[in-house]
C-alpha cells in the first residue's frame, strides 16, 4: 500500500467506518481530486472496436423522499430541468467528441427521478445519444421509474426509444410505512403502471424494495413480499434502508424510534428471501432475485456475473461512462466522478470544462482485488490464487488466508482445493469477509469483530 492510501486509512481508523456494499472496487470512499485531463486522456484511449455502456444521471425529483440517499434535488418547476437536459445534451457531445462514435451495449437512467422527464425531453436526448454513439446493438436499455411521475404517454416514449427493462421504485406497499417515508403510492397505481409497461411492450420488470425501513414488521413485509408477488416482476433488488441522517440531513425526519433494530432488519431479509425462493425466484449474491428466465440467471450460471454501481448485472463491458452531476465513469485507466454540485456542473458543461472532479487511478494491483471481491459479492466464493495466476502479477495473500482461516474455524467459511467457499452461516457477514481482500480498508480490526460488526449496522 503506498503512502497516500495508508494516510488514508490511518485518518479513517479514527472514526468507525460503515461496510462497503462494493458496487466498484476501489470505493468511491476512496476517489481524491482528478485532473480532468487524465479523464480525458482515459476518454480518448477507450478501445474503438469495444462496447461501452452509458450511464445518465437525472438528478431532479417532483417531491423529497425522507429515506433517499441519492445526489439529488427536488424542482417544482419542469423549467429546469428542461435545461439541464438541454445541457446534458452538451456533455454527450462533448465526451464523444473525445471517444468517437463507439458502441454501446447498455444503457442505464438512474437519479433522482428519470421518469419526472417529459416525453419530448427524453426524445431528443436519446437522438443526440444515438447521433454521437452507434445504439444498433444495445442488449438492456434501462430506466428507473417513480410510479407517480410516469404515464402511458411517457411509457410509450421508452418503448419508441427501445427502452426495455424500467426499474419502479415501489420500497414498500405499507400505507404506514409510506407515509413516514413521504412516499405514498397506491396499489392501484402500480397496476395501472404495470398495465401501461405490458401495452407497450417492455416485459422485464423489476421491482426495487427496501427493509428496514419504519414501522415495517414481519407482518407488513410478508404483506409486501405478496403483493409483490401478485405482479411477477422479473427481478426484484431487496435493498436495506441505511439510515445515515448526519450524511443526508433529511433522514432527520425519521424517528429513530421508528426504525426495525438489526435483528428485527435480518429477520425481514430472512423472510422475504424465503416467500420469494418458495415462489420460482432465485436468489442471487447480496440483495437480489430473479424468475428462471431472466437474464441475469442464465449470466449467473454462465459464471459472467458482475456487479457495478446499478447492482449486479449481465452487463460484461470494461466500460461505462457516466452522464449528469455525480454519475460515476468507470474506464480501464480508473475511475472519475462528475461534480455533484448541479450549478456548478452545469457551468463547468456550459464552459466547455470536464465535469470530472474526482477519481482514482487503477493499479493492476487494483484490478485483481477488485475481481476477488466481485466474484465473492456475486457467488459467495473465490479462488484468489487462481485471479492472482490470470491477472500475472506477484502478491502474498499470507495477511488474507490467516483471516479467512479465523472464518473456516468460526465456520463461515469452508475451503476446497484453493477454493474459499462462504458458508449459510457466514452469509450474513458478506461485506464484512469482502473487507478482507479490500486494501484500502483499515485491517486493524479482526475479522470476526467485523462481521459482529455488520450484524448490529
Amino acid at each position: 500500500m503506498n503512502q497516500k492510501n495508508t494516510a488514508l486509512t490511518a485518518e479513517r481508523a479514527i472514526k468507525p467506518r460503515r461496510l462497503p456494499r462494493y458496487t466498484s472496487y476501489p470505493t468511491a470512499l476512496e476517489f481524491d481530486a482528478l485532473e480532468s485531463n487524465i479523464y480525458d486522456l482515459w476518454l480518448k484511449q477507450l478501445p474503438k472496436d469495444e462496447a461501452v455502456s452509458l450511464y445518465f444521471h437525472i438528478p431532479y425529483c417532483e417531491k423529497l423522499c425522507w429515506f433517499c440517499g441519492c445526489f439529488m434535488a427536488v424542482s417544482h418547476k419542469y423549467g429546469p430541468v428542461e435545461n439541464f437536459v438541454d445541457v446534458l445534451i452538451k456533455e454527450v457531445r462533448q465526451k464523444a467528441a473525445k471517444t468517437g462514435r463507439l458502441k454501446v451495449s447498455h444503457i442505464h437512467f438512474g437519479g433522482g427521478s428519470p421518469s419526472i422527464l417529459k416525453p419530448d425531453d427524453f426524445k431528443r436526448l436519446i437522438d443526440v445519444v444515438n447521433d454521437c454513439f452507434d445504439l444498433d446493438n444495445v442488449d438492456e436499455f434501462a430506466v428507473e421509474i417513480d410510479p407517480r411521475t410516469v404515464d402511458q404517454l411517457k411509457i410509450m416514449s421508452y418503448a419508441k426509444a427501445g427502452v426495455n427493462r424500467a426499474s419502479l421504485g415501489i420500497q414498500d406497499f405499507n400505507l404506514k410505512t409510506q407515509q413516514t417515508i413521504n412516499r405514498i403510492q397506491s396499489l392501484e397505481l402500480i397496476e395501472e403502471t404495470m398495465a401501461n409497461f405490458k401495452k407497450a411492450g417492455i416485459e422485464r420488470i423489476n421491482f426495487d424494495l427496501i427493509y428496514g425501513l419504519p414501522y415495517q414488521t414481519l407482518d407488513t413485509i410478508k404483506d409486501t413480499i405478496n403483493k409483490t408477488l401478485g405482479f411477477r416482476p422479473s427481478r426484484i433488488a431487496l435493498f436495506g434502508y441505511a439510515h445515515v441522517p448526519h450524511m443526508k440531513k433529511h433522514q432527520q425526519l425519521i424517528a429513530n424510534h421508528s426504525l426495525p433494530d438489526q435483528h428485527q432488519r435480518q429477520a425481514q431479509f430472512d423472510l422475504a428471501r424465503e416467500i420469494l425462493q418458495e415462489n420460482g425466484y432465485k436468489s442471487i449474491g447480496l440483495d437480489h432475485f430473479a424468475l428462471g428466465d431472466d437474464p441475469l440467471i442464465t449470466t449467473y450460471d454462465q459464471g459472467k456475473l458482475r456487479r457495478n454501481f446499478q447492482g449486479y448485472t449481465k452487463d460484461t463491458s470494461d466500460t461505462l461512462i457516466g452522464f449528469g452531476p455525480s454519475a460515476i465513469s468507470s474506464m480501464p485507466g480508473g475511475y472519475g466522478q462528475n461534480i455533484a454540485d448541479i450549478k456548478l456542473y452545469l457551468q463547468k458543461i456550459n464552459s466547455a470544462h470536464s465535469p470530472a472532479a474526482r477519481g482514482l487511478s487503477l493499479t493492476d494491483q487494483d484490478k485483481m482485488f477488485r475481481e476477488i471481491i466481485s466474484t465473492l459479492m456475486c457467488y459467495f466464493e473465490v479462488d484468489p490464487d487462481k485471479i492472482l495466476k490470470a491477472h500475472h502479477i506477484e502478491y502474498d495473500f499470507t495477511e488474507q488466508f490467516i483471516a479467512l482461516n479465523k472464518l473456516i474455524d468460526a465456520r463461515y467459511m469452508k475451503k476446497e482445493g484453493s477454493l474459499y467457499k462462504i458458508t449459510k452461516e457466514g452469509r450474513p457477514y458478506l461485506r464484512a469477509i469482502a473487507t478482507i481482500f479490500d486494501q484500502y480498508f483499515d485491517q486493524s480490526s479482526d475479522i470476526i469483530d467485523r462481521c459482529i460488526h455488520e450484524s448490529e449496522g
